[in-house]
């Protein structure tokens, strides 16, 4: 008898596997209503009269948006179809994860640190007191960790301003225009995460806008753990 060698090979379909995928948007979006300002001072006077009066004033940016929320979901071993799951695994907050928010497809196999005169470049954010270099100021690093692509340890950070409990990271892949930035945060618990609201949240993310172009649309990308 003769005996028969049966060699099986396998296949990995698609490349590599980056576990920071496209987020669905679950709901409606909630907006909160624009700041209209300061009430303004008066002060009375009379022809003939020289009177000092100093000023303080606060103006709204429009050069960062920011968004926050929560967030739900699985993990999966799926098909590219995505409706049939070889098993899906429970996933709750506690086991953490990132979100990200980038205006294009941004190649993540290709994060890498990016510095706040490169979003000002992109954004064409000028050189005033809000831009991305006066903003990510701090320098600790993120620490952020997608899966099965190396480490962005960045230090374009920015730490919100209390209650809330984020900061915001930018990394970018190889090229230089909007869609090759993204701007990243760790998830927190919905019991230790606080927005700036400080209402239980699991994210809080600034991102750049182009002062003068009106509405920009950006895409959320959520890992998680």
């Amino acid at each position: 008898m003769k005996w028969m060698y049966l060699v099986f090979g396998v296949l990995l379909l698609g490349g590599l596997s980056f576990a920071m995928s496209n987020a669905s948007i679950l709901g409606s979006v909630v907006e909160r209503g624009r700041w209209l300002g300061m009430t303004g001072g008066n002060v009375t006077t009379e022809g003939g009269n020289i009177t000092g009066v100093n000023l303080n004033g606060s103006t709204l940016t429009d050069r960062w948006a920011a968004f926050y929320g929560n967030v739900s979901g699985n993990i999966r071993l799926t098909d590219s179809v995505g409706t049939n799951n070889v098993y899906t695994w429970a996933w709750n907050d506690s086991s953490g994860g990132s979100v990200c928010f980038s205006e294009g497809n941004f190649a993540w196999a290709s994060a890498a640190t990016a510095t706040g005169a490169q979003v000002d470049t992109a954004f064409a954010l000028g050189t005033v007191a809000d831009n991305a270099a006066g903003t990510f100021t701090d320098a600790a690093a993120c620490g952020l960790n997608f899966t099965n692509v190396a480490v962005v340890d960045t230090s374009a950070k920015v730490t919100h301003t209390s209650p809330s409990t984020f900061w915001t990271c930018a990394i970018k892949d190889t090229g230089a225009a909007k869609a090759d930035f993204a701007f990243c945060t760790n998830m927190s618990t919905s019991t230790a995460g606080k927005n700036w609201n400080n209402e239980a949240a699991n994210y809080e993310i600034m991102v750049p806008t182009t002062p003068g172009l009106g509405t920009e649309t950006y895409y959320a990308f959520a890992q998680l753990n």
